[in-house]
């Protein structure tokens, strides 16, 4: 029973977002930011992990990819979630999806806005120039709720 609700919540999800034009199917694999000097923009889409830990305990992965993924990890839990973004511009907004971390705790669904990182990110554009993508990523996370204020943090990309 639990599979034929998840089968058919997926199947309204894809619907929704192919009739509504959701952002969650809009971003894919050549989606690209705006950086100084380079006409065409950045590469953005890609696999990306923190450099530190988040609220002293937790390290953040995530994927900008068609359906985008998140895996948080430390302070006991591992959390496996869904995010949906969009890049506009300069940045990247990305909205984490709640999700269930088993033993009876949740990942909230909580915000991040990332820029390229232009000492880090530069990089990338040096080894690849005819298909420049960034290396680096600076996001200011924000949690929906509870005591801690937004934190800012550097992610490396992992692909």
């Amino acid at each position: 029973m639990h599979r034929i609700v998840r089968y058919f919540s997926l199947v309204f999800a894809v619907l929704s977002g192919l009739l509504l034009g959701g952002s969650a199917f809009a971003q894919g694999n050549e989606t690209r930011v705006i950086v100084p000097d380079l006409p065409g923009g950045a590469i953005v889409s890609g696999c990306y992990r923190s450099t530190g830990r988040i609220y002293g305990k937790y390290r953040i992965e995530f994927c900008l990819q068609q359906r985008g993924t998140y895996f948080v990890s430390g302070g006991g839990v591992l959390c496996d979630g869904r995010l949906d973004w969009t890049g506009r511009g300069a940045e990247v907004r990305v909205q984490l999806r709640r999700t269930s971390c088993g033993n009876g705790v949740a990942w909230s669904a909580d915000t991040m806005t990332c820029r390229p990182n232009l000492l880090l990110g530069l990089l990338g554009l040096i080894v690849s120039p005819d298909r420049p993508f960034l290396s680096s990523l600076t996001c200011n996370y924000t949690p929906v709720a509870g005591r801690d204020g937004p934190t800012r943090f550097t992610a490396r990309r992992t692909n």
